[in-house]
């Protein structure tokens, strides 16, 4: 029976400045395989964190694959947009379209800020294209020689008008969290030609107990608590008629046991990281030499006194630029 593996991971939790993005991937396996196979099954053309190799893509924790600041996004670049160029059938020309892509043409939100509107970055932005087209044409290969498809790259952007807007509505940047990963666990289990998914998250701080999170969206299944301890977290909904079942864990460090889960994470950072790059440059015309932030707390302090004169001026409102928590 086909199986759809899935991946949920964030990025931005802790900035105060950029977006935070909540991300999904998934697979399609014609096998039953665990979380972790997929790197044994397209080694050594995919490979995990390490030191950087021209032949090899990168599929690992974001954070070991990129440190804020570098400039250089090749190492999540070419992962990430390698799965979405197989899934949409070409390799997105720019971040607008890559945007376009990844929320299902929900990309009127960049609009909203001066630092995107009117504005774009071609892609791939760090790497080669020739090198990426390569080992796309490579990967896509071998995902068929091992039956697995390239599933959805999906992400849900929260920019600071949209981010502060949904910790009032659900009263901390946490619940917020949930909220975006919830939204993926239900568009998966809406998905009714799909019989078996097995979907992976990072954990919720230290949340243990995810029950109250998971049930309302599978109110239609039967619903049972599978482990439910200090490190291991997991779920089983069935579908009324039994044809379905869909499973859910989260793990700490999530991105170590489920191929998905690391693709979601680079996923999350690189979209963070490219409306970064937009909005420093933007800010960078309007003041002199002004340094780039990556947007975390100490910096973003640093960052926010040296655009003030220049955001009144511009008329902008600090609630546009600054999150709320």
């Amino acid at each position: 029976m086909t199986q759809w593996l899935a991946g949920i991971d964030e990025a931005g939790y802790g900035p105060r400045l950029g977006p935070m993005v909540v991300a999904m991937a998934t697979l399609k396996c014609e096998e039953q395989i665990t979380a972790l196979d997929p790197w044994k099954q397209l080694a050594p053309l995919i490979g995990e964190a390490g030191r950087k190799k021209s032949d090899v893509i990168s599929i690992a924790d974001s954070k070991k694959l990129h440190r804020p600041g570098t400039g250089d996004l090749s190492r999540l670049e070419e992962g990430v947009l390698s799965f979405v160029a197989l899934e949409k059938g070409s390799l997105p020309r720019s971040f607008r379209e890559l945007i376009d892509h990844c929320t299902q043409g929900r990309s009127g939100y960049l609009d909203q800020y001066p630092w995107y509107r009117g504005f774009d970055l071609e892609l791939p932005h760090s790497c080669s294209a020739m090198n990426l087209n390569g080992k796309i044409r490579r990967l896509e290969r071998q995902l068929d020689r091992v039956s697995i498809q390239a599933g959805e790259v999906r992400a849900i952007p929260l920019e600071v008008r949209e981010f502060n807007s949904e910790v009032i509505a659900h009263g901390s940047k946490g619940k917020v969290d949930a909220w975006a990963m919830g939204r993926f666990f239900k568009w998966l289990w809406l998905q009714k030609d799909r019989q078996q998914i097995e979907a992976w998250a990072d954990r919720l701080g230290g949340t243990e107990r995810y029950g109250p999170l998971l049930i309302p969206l599978f109110d239609d299944s039967h619903f049972k608590i599978l482990e439910q301890n200090r490190d291991r977290q997991s779920y089983r909904a069935t579908s009324a008629a039994g044809d379905r079942v869909m499973r859910v864990h989260f793990r700490k460090d999530c991105e170590q046991f489920s191929f998905c889960t690391a693709l979601a994470s680079m996923t999350a950072k690189y979209l963070r990281e490219l409306h970064m790059v937009l909005l420093n440059r933007w800010w960078s015309t309007h003041v002199t030499n002004l340094k780039p932030t990556a947007g975390y707390p100490q910096d973003a302090g640093r960052f926010i006194g040296e655009v003030e004169a220049a955001r009144k001026n511009l008329g902008i409102e600090s609630s546009l630029l600054v999150r709320s928590r």
